[in-house]
């Protein structure tokens, strides 16, 4: 026998207070007790259509309260937590702040880049495929059609050349954050 609108109704009527006690018991807040209980019997209805009603409404109500209840609280704790390592994500993410930071960046790369290009060719070329391509000094040489001897020389030139200057020695730095 399937359960009507009328027979919901009378549910509602006859156990609605009973159950936001027990909903209260656990989330202890009135408007989230009502809510609990007020979306219980809709879903009740809901799936009242495709099924009988249960033998003893009020054990069965009951234990179903308490189980949204419970969820309702788990979730609540998850948000919380949630929420409370928020203010500090919040904090750290300034966009003005990020901006300047994405900016000084742009720069040092962009004088990096700089001082690379004023490197002699072979020079350059090694230090981009070590430092940017992340070669090893094997894989350079093979590439290069030269020795590993002459990778770590003109390596050692290269990175003597930007040490020159004190700009150089700072971006240098800074090569392996790329």
């Amino acid at each position: 026998m399937q359960i009507d609108k009328n027979e919901i109704e009378l549910l509602f009527r006859k156990y609605y207070r009973y159950l936001c006690v027990v909903a209260m018991n656990y989330v202890h807040d009135r408007d989230v007790a009502e809510d609990v209980v007020q979306g219980f019997f809709i879903k009740y209805w809901e799936h009242s259509v495709d099924r009988e009603g249960p033998d003893n409404f009020k054990s069965y109500a009951t234990r179903a309260i308490r189980n949204i209840s419970i969820d309702f609280i788990r979730k609540k704790t998850v948000q919380e937590k949630h929420e409370a390592s928020l203010p500090d994500q919040q904090e750290a993410f300034d966009p003005e702040q990020d901006q300047d930071e994405l900016d000084q960046r742009h720069t040092r790369l962009v004088r990096i880049f700089e001082l690379i290009d004023n490197l002699p060719e072979g020079q350059k070329q090694i230090l981009k495929l070590h430092a940017l391509e992340k070669l090893t000094y094997a894989q350079i040489a093979e590439r290069q059609g030269i020795s590993i001897n002459t990778v770590r020389t003109q390596l050692t030139r290269a990175y003597g050349s930007l040490r020159k200057s004190a700009t150089g020695l700072i971006l240098l730095s800074m090569l392996k954050y790329l």
